[in-house]
């Protein structure tokens, strides 16, 4: 028998012994409780939700970054409608998604630029709203400004990989420290939007992955900070809504093909030979296809927002499904990672996400 024949003989046995030791635990009594917890559970966060209440969002001010389309654009207009005095800070301010929000005319809307790259625009922002809630401290924060982006490892030039961390990472960073004295005042909470992908590697997706997965890590150990003075820290993954945010519509997906071009042009030769560019512009074009499988509605991550921001006992994490079919292939494979081994698990995910350089 050879080393590898081994291998694979072992591999059976602990896969027979695993399914024995199933099945001998498979009596009645084991699956009398497990269906009694299964019914508990859901019955017991119900309550748990009911026993804590509601926080009104009268009179409150919640603060809501990347305003300009999107979730943040759509959250805006929730949480006015729900009574909040609603900063939405934009990006570009004479663009069309800020018109739109002014055009609400009130002054429970207060729309303001901000670059969350940008130290100098955040301490801008930071002296208006302090005139705006002095009194009364800020209520909610809503890191919601991101960017999207694709690209593989060797492909995406380290000037990319800088700018998405700039935006995703410490754009967080910057506002969350900005804010924190304002949202101390008011015990309030603090909501970051990372995305499933937080929690999930996939290829094709580094510089972006990498950022959501240091929104996590920032998220919690700022829960931890922060549970002294009464301030809550949610974090909210969407899974696949990529189609309905606006991130690959016409304008986005012309900026995804300014980014490859950019790869391109200072890829070396010897990555040339391996990474076509017709593979590039095949994938471009693909972009359309994917969009389509996200949902077709942002209400889902609206409403899990919100009740992160009036909940009385907010989860501390909440993933989000998408996609336009029956399940969410991100949100599936982040739930069921933890019970599979890591080689596994690659093999569930390239099944979902396959990758290959032709």
């Amino acid at each position: 028998m050879t080393s590898w024949e081994l291998v694979y003989a072992l591999q059976a046995g602990m896969v027979g012994m695993g399914v024995v030791a199933l099945y001998s635990a498979l009596t009645t009594p084991t699956l009398l409780c497990v269906t009694a917890l299964l019914l508990l559970y859901p019955l017991y966060c119900r309550q748990r939700k009911r026993a804590a209440g509601s926080v009104s969002l009268e009179d409150r001010t919640v603060l809501v970054t990347g305003c300009d389309t999107g979730f943040g654009h759509e959250l805006a207009k929730a949480l006015f409608e729900q009574g909040s005095h609603v900063i939405a800070t934009v990006y570009r301010p004479d663009g069309e998604g800020a018109q739109t929000l002014r055009d609400v005319k009130s002054n429970r809307m207060t729309v303001l630029p901000l670059d969350v790259s940008s130290d100098d625009s955040v301490a801008q922002c930071l002296r208006q709203v302090k005139e705006i809630c002095k009194n009364s401290g800020l209520w909610g924060l809503v890191n919601n400004a991101g960017h999207n982006f694709v690209g593989e490892v060797e492909l995406t030039t380290m000037r990319q990989y800088l700018m998405v961390a700039n935006i995703n990472i410490f754009g967080m960073v910057r506002t969350t420290r900005a804010f924190l004295p304002l949202l101390r005042q008011a015990r309030g909470r603090i909501i970051n939007v990372t995305s499933i992908k937080g929690q999930l590697s996939s290829p094709m997706n580094a510089a972006y992955n990498i950022s959501k997965f240091a929104g996590e890590t920032f998220s919690e150990i700022t829960r931890q900070e922060m549970k002294q003075f009464g301030v809550k820290v949610i974090i909210v993954e969407p899974g696949n809504f990529g189609g309905a945010t606006g991130c690959l519509n016409k304008e986005g997906i012309a900026r995804i093909g300014r980014e490859f071009q950019e790869m391109w042009d200072e890829a070396s030769e010897e990555v040339k030979e391996v990474f076509s560019k017709d593979r590039l512009d095949n994938l471009l074009s693909k972009l359309d296809k994917i969009a389509g499988t996200g949902a077709s509605s942002l209400t889902p991550v609206i409403h899990t927002i919100t009740e992160a921001l009036t909940s009385g006992d907010p989860d501390p994490r909440c993933i989000v499904d998408g996609a336009s079919g029956w399940f969410d292939e991100y949100c599936m494979l982040v739930r069921v990672k933890p019970f599979l081994s890591d080689r596994l698990f690659e093999k569930l995910l390239s099944y979902f996400f396959p990758y290959k350089v032709e």
